[in-house]
């Protein structure tokens, strides 16, 4: 007895045709470590925005973006999957982070002429800042800063009759000259680089002026202390009058914890310089950032930012 094909319960064959593959290239999951763009792409002003912050910053964790530019975490993880998929921004996942820890993100390739353009800057020097300081250490330490800036600005948005009149991060506040220790001495190469400039504006015209220097812990005291001397010389010297219309400055050192805190303060102490501040990473990263958080060698009590 012959069966009815049309009528048999037997597996038919796979389906051979093309939109059968297509379909099941469809099912398949995409990677988070790998691009993959479905469809076209117009970039937003606020994507402009961002992609320009992931330069000069370097880097920013998930949350970091959500809290800058988004208020979805829907919202977010959509753009982000897509700006990546164009290549306009890597991904970076820690080796030692667990499974599901958030992505930390950086300038694509395809981003840089865009971004140059609006930096006004060359696209040769553009893709040389893209490739620098991929290191754990070096994201660990921007991310940290960037936790800084947030907590300025969010502190700020609860202040009135304060704003955040400019915030600069290590790449645009970075400045060489040249100096010669004395007279008849030989001229070398001095660098000034903190991590970061933020210049708050009272209404009325009144400015308070902040370097930013982020110590994680991984360089040694004594060298801390040299990189914090190239504050006080920048201020004695006029430059930063120069470069910023201002008259001074202080700079507020954020570190680890206690014991490291008291350690530089010691240090510093024995310059006998009303310079620095010195806060923990744990205290600016809440809402406490403007407020009596802030020890100094030469002062008894914390201090405010603002008074």
């Amino acid at each position: 007895m012959k069966l009815d094909p049309a009528l048999s319960s037997a597996p038919q064959a796979p389906d051979s045709t093309k939109e059968g593959a297509a379909k099941k290239q469809r099912r398949e999951p995409r990677s988070r470590f790998k691009p993959r763009a479905e469809a076209g792409m117009r970039l937003e002003e606020r994507d402009e925005q961002l992609l320009c912050d992931l330069l000069l910053h370097r880097a920013m964790s998930r949350g970091q973006v959500q809290t800058l530019y988004f208020t979805s975490l829907v919202r977010c993880n959509a753009r982000m999957r897509q700006l990546f998929d164009h290549r306009f921004v890597t991904r970076y996942y820690s080796p030692i982070a667990p499974f599901g820890a958030q992505a930390i993100y950086m300038i694509g390739k395809a981003a840089l002429p865009l971004v140059a353009r609006r930096l006004e800057m060359d696209l040769p020097e553009a893709a040389r800042m893209a490739r620098c300081g991929h290191t754990p250490t070096f994201i660990e330490h921007t991310l940290a800063t960037v936790d800084i800036y947030i907590a300025f600005r969010q502190a700020l948005e609860e202040r009135n009759g304060v704003e955040m009149e400019r915030w600069l991060p290590e790449v645009q506040c970075r400045h060489e000259w040249e100096i010669r220790p004395s007279a008849g001495g030989k001229w070398r190469t001095e660098t000034f680089k903190p991590d970061g400039f933020v210049r708050m504006a009272r209404k009325g015209g009144e400015y308070f002026n902040f370097f930013i220097e982020t110590d994680l812990g991984h360089t040694s005291s004594k060298q801390f202390l040299g990189k914090l001397m190239t504050h006080q010389r920048y201020l004695e010297s006029g430059l930063f009058r120069e470069v910023y219309g201002s008259e001074t400055f202080k700079t507020l050192v954020i570190t680890t914890g206690e014991r490291r805190l008291r350690n530089l303060m010691e240090l510093v102490s024995a310059q006998n310089s009303a310079l620095f501040w010195f806060s923990t990473l744990k205290t600016v990263r809440g809402s406490e950032i403007l407020n009596a958080v802030w020890n100094a060698p030469l002062l008894d009590v914390p201090v405010a930012l603002i008074r």
